[in-house]
């Protein structure tokens, strides 16, 4: 049969259209990214998975093997507020009381690989916080185990640490990120990145993406990270993060592409003048030091966070924990479990 030149076209244009359509539809299908959740409707069971190491809705308060560390934290029963179920954790500080709170979790045996996912939400009036929800490696050996190590580079080795914690943005046009610490993190002292004798010479290094996601408040927020630490004696460690599902930032051997100045890799701006693929983590240099600690964090300092601010309370909180060897994923939505 002939087909005339102009159909046969129009008929190659709709051909064109219905695939690049088709590959479109493939990617938003694709963009938000399945992981241990879609295994658990509403997160039932979850906390069985042979990959899942800790996971809690909240619905029985806040209790072992979790632990609250300093003030403001409570278990929050207002029905119009959890994300999930009837309850959720709340930490609040309070000008002039207390600086917040921690929600922390350890567990005896570490991991090499860890993603934490947990919903989030911030109160309309309240302040970002200086830290927020963290995941560490540290042995029991660490010097510095129970604090003080602030402006300190830790050791790599057994007797060492490294902590990362994922950081809400600052302000209605900040980034998240990431404040990093390890045994090669560099200084903020000098433009190379390297101490000048100064004190307090190693505070946390900045990994923040450009275009991420904007602050928002009085609304749930699907928050995953993940951290794997090195193989000793090479640079394949990782850290990323997910918002809602959608992978926003993650820095491993290659990638991304940026320019190291002081404690920050900036990979956007003025200070990206000499952009090189990301050198990869070095986290550790011994076996021993394996991922063992994750909290919750809502630290508004006295010293920084106060001075910026008006609200007399800063609340946030916290539903639907989980902490995984692998990707966990938004919760998945599912039927009502049979009465």
């Amino acid at each position: 049969m002939n087909i005339p030149r102009r159909s046969a076209a129009l008929a190659a244009w709709v051909v064109l259209a219905l695939l690049v359509g088709a590959a479109c539809a493939q990617a938003a299908d694709t963009a938000v990214e399945p992981g241990i959740a879609a295994r658990h409707p509403e997160d039932r069971g979850i906390a069985a998975d042979p990959e899942v190491i800790f996971a809690t809705d909240f619905e029985d308060g806040i209790k072992a093997p979790l632990k609250i560390e300093r003030k403001g934290v409570a278990a929050f029963t207002d029905a119009a507020v959890p994300f999930s179920g009837k309850v959720c954790a709340q930490i609040t500080a309070t000008k002039d009381v207390d600086e917040g709170g921690d929600i922390s979790l350890r567990w005896p045996t570490g991991v090499d690989t860890c993603y934490m996912r947990v919903y989030i939400r911030f109160d309309a009036e309240t302040a970002m916080p200086h830290h927020f929800i963290n995941m560490t490696a540290m042995t029991d050996t660490y010097k510095y185990r129970w604090g003080g190590a602030a402006g300190l580079k830790p050791e790599g080795g057994k007797d060492g640490k490294v902590g990362t914690t994922l950081e809400p943005p600052k302000g209605e046009n900040g980034t998240w990120k990431f404040y990093s610490y390890w045994h090669e993190m560099h200084s903020w002292q000098t433009p190379e990145g390297r101490s000048d004798g100064r004190p307090s010479a190693f505070y946390g290094n900045n990994f923040s993406v450009e275009g991420s996601p904007k602050l928002v408040r009085d609304a749930w927020i699907c928050v995953e990270m993940m951290l794997k630490l090195n193989t000793v004696g090479q640079n394949d460690g990782e850290q990323a993060f997910w918002i809602d599902g959608r992978k926003i930032g993650h820095w491993k051997k290659g990638n991304p592409s940026g320019t190291w100045i002081r404690e920050n890799f900036a990979t956007f701006g003025q200070y990206n003048t000499k952009p090189q693929p990301f050198e990869g983590f070095n986290w550790r240099t011994a076996d021993e030091l394996k991922i063992n600690n994750v909290k919750l964090q809502w630290y508004l300092s006295s010293d920084q966070t106060w001075k910026k601010m008006t609200a007399v309370r800063n609340t946030v909180y916290f539903d639907n924990l989980v902490v995984a060897k692998s990707y966990i994923g938004p919760l998945a939505k599912g039927p009502a479990p049979a009465r």
